[in-house]
Protein backbone atom coordinates (compact mmCIF):
# COMPACT_ATOMS: atom_id res chain seq x y z
CA UNK A 1 0.00 0.00 0.00
CA UNK A 2 1.12 3.41 -0.97
CA UNK A 3 0.65 6.67 0.58
CA UNK A 4 1.89 10.30 -0.03
CA UNK A 5 3.24 13.08 2.05
CA UNK A 6 1.08 16.29 1.40
CA UNK A 7 1.90 19.44 0.96
CA UNK A 8 1.20 20.16 4.60
CA UNK A 9 3.84 17.85 5.83
CA UNK A 10 1.03 15.41 6.57
CA UNK A 11 -0.30 11.46 5.48
CA UNK A 12 -3.57 10.30 5.56
CA UNK A 13 -4.13 6.16 6.45
CA UNK A 14 -6.31 4.72 3.64
CA UNK A 15 -9.70 3.70 5.70
CA UNK A 16 -9.04 0.03 5.44
CA UNK A 17 -6.27 0.32 7.69
CA UNK A 18 -8.17 3.32 9.91
CA UNK A 19 -11.16 0.55 10.33
CA UNK A 20 -9.03 -2.44 11.15
CA UNK A 21 -7.85 -0.39 14.11
CA UNK A 22 -10.88 1.49 14.85
CA UNK A 23 -8.54 4.70 14.67
CA UNK A 24 -10.93 8.05 14.78
CA UNK A 25 -9.77 11.84 15.40
CA UNK A 26 -8.03 11.86 18.17
CA UNK A 27 -6.35 8.33 18.24
CA UNK A 28 -3.33 7.91 19.19
CA UNK A 29 -0.40 6.33 17.62
CA UNK A 30 3.34 5.25 18.64
CA UNK A 31 6.07 6.43 15.62
CA UNK A 32 8.82 4.08 15.94
CA UNK A 33 12.12 4.26 14.18
CA UNK A 34 13.70 0.97 13.31
CA UNK A 35 17.05 1.13 10.97
CA UNK A 36 15.43 2.31 7.84
CA UNK A 37 11.95 1.86 8.81
CA UNK A 38 9.13 4.46 10.26
CA UNK A 39 6.72 1.89 11.91
CA UNK A 40 3.14 2.99 13.49
CA UNK A 41 1.64 1.61 16.10
CA UNK A 42 -1.93 2.09 17.74
CA UNK A 43 -1.41 2.67 21.30
CA UNK A 44 -4.64 3.82 22.76
CA UNK A 45 -5.34 0.38 25.11
CA UNK A 46 -1.76 0.70 26.47
CA UNK A 47 -2.29 4.56 27.36
CA UNK A 48 -5.14 3.73 29.82
CA UNK A 49 -2.72 1.18 31.11
CA UNK A 50 0.01 3.56 31.70
CA UNK A 51 -2.59 6.11 33.16
CA UNK A 52 -4.00 3.13 35.98
CA UNK A 53 -0.12 2.39 36.46
CA UNK A 54 0.83 5.73 37.71
CA UNK A 55 -2.65 6.05 39.11
CA UNK A 56 -0.50 3.83 41.71
CA UNK A 57 2.66 5.69 42.63
CA UNK A 58 2.81 8.18 45.01
CA UNK A 59 2.86 11.25 44.92
CA UNK A 60 -0.55 11.50 42.43
CA UNK A 61 0.39 12.69 39.49
CA UNK A 62 3.77 14.13 39.75
CA UNK A 63 5.67 11.98 38.35
CA UNK A 64 9.41 12.47 37.23
CA UNK A 65 10.63 11.57 33.72
CA UNK A 66 12.49 8.45 35.01
CA UNK A 67 9.45 7.01 36.57
CA UNK A 68 7.28 7.92 32.96
CA UNK A 69 10.35 6.06 31.36
CA UNK A 70 10.08 3.09 33.56
CA UNK A 71 6.66 2.72 33.47
CA UNK A 72 7.03 2.82 29.49
CA UNK A 73 9.69 0.29 29.24
CA UNK A 74 7.53 -2.05 31.88
CA UNK A 75 4.41 -1.88 29.91
CA UNK A 76 5.58 -1.48 26.30
CA UNK A 77 8.77 -4.13 25.86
Amino acid sequence: MLIEISKGKQITLPVEIREEFNLVAGSKLELIRKNNEIILKPIEDELEDIFKEADKIKPKHKLTAKQMDELNERLFR
